[in-house]
């Protein structure tokens, strides 16, 4: 794909939309190419990701000037880099009783600051893995958007299934077993850990999204981020396991 011309410039910013209809077509393969990249998976255009590319290519058009000293592609590229590294940090609010997403994810409007710019790689590595992370999920039957809505509502049981998830990664037998089997391995956890069934199963999503942050060693920089320090402060469950 060429750097845009900058002739079109002027007139798709004058309000031809003709002009910039034809430009998006052009630019579609890249838009989606640049889109797979971020997420670390196979998109098409009925995702929400592609929208959102989309959205920001857009936005690009209307942004983009020389004196940035980037070709256009490169400023579109960063710039739906940084629309979808948005989105995840709006996915990943389930977490935001226990994580400072907001500091991770800020990315500075001046990207000529070298401090801007290292927290802008930083957050786009987080994303990544948040996309990776996503992908993980989909092999249980899970996605990072229903976790807000399979979170759990009290805390006493977010921090209870912390603490189970951080038990379980200790047991390598259950933790091959969920990586191969996809599924909980129940009757073995019920008989070593003081929780029905009933309850493992309610909260079953919930609780394998943690197991696999807390024992996968790909998602060193989404375990890392998260603070779950004040989830473990009462350790008498533990004990108990």
């Amino acid at each position: 794909m060429n750097n845009l011309s900058e002739e079109c410039l002027p007139q798709i910013r004058g309000g031809d939309e003709q002009a910039r209809s034809a430009l998006i077509g052009q630019y579609r393969p890249f838009i989606l190419k640049v889109v797979k990249h971020v997420c670390k998976r196979q998109v098409g255009w009925n995702d929400d990701e592609a929208s959102i590319g989309l959205i920001a290519f857009n936005e690009a058009v209307d942004r983009y000037r020389t004196e940035y000293g980037k070709t256009f592609n490169n400023f579109a590229f960063l710039m739906i880099r940084r629309r979808l590294i948005d989105d995840f940090r709006k996915k990943i609010k389930i977490f935001q009783n226990e994580a400072d997403w907001k500091e991770m994810l800020c990315i500075a409007d001046n990207a000529s600051s070298l401090d801007a710019f290292e927290r802008q790689e930083r957050a786009a590595a987080l994303a990544e893995e948040l996309a990776s992370y996503d992908e993980r999920l989909r092999e249980f039957g899970i996605c990072l958007r229903e976790l807000e809505e399979i979170m759990p509502n009290h805390r006493d049981t977010r921090q209870m299934l912390v603490r189970i998830a951080r038990y379980f990664c200790n047991k390598q037998d259950w933790l091959n077993d969920l990586l191969h089997k996809k599924k909980l391995p129940l009757k073995a956890m019920t008989k070593e850990i003081n929780v029905s069934q009933k309850t493992l199963e309610r909260n079953r999503k919930y609780l394998i999204s943690l197991i696999l942050i807390f024992g996968c060693e790909d998602f060193t920089r989404i375990r890392e981020s998260l603070s779950f320090t004040r989830m473990e402060e009462d350790t008498r469950y533990v004990e108990q396991l």
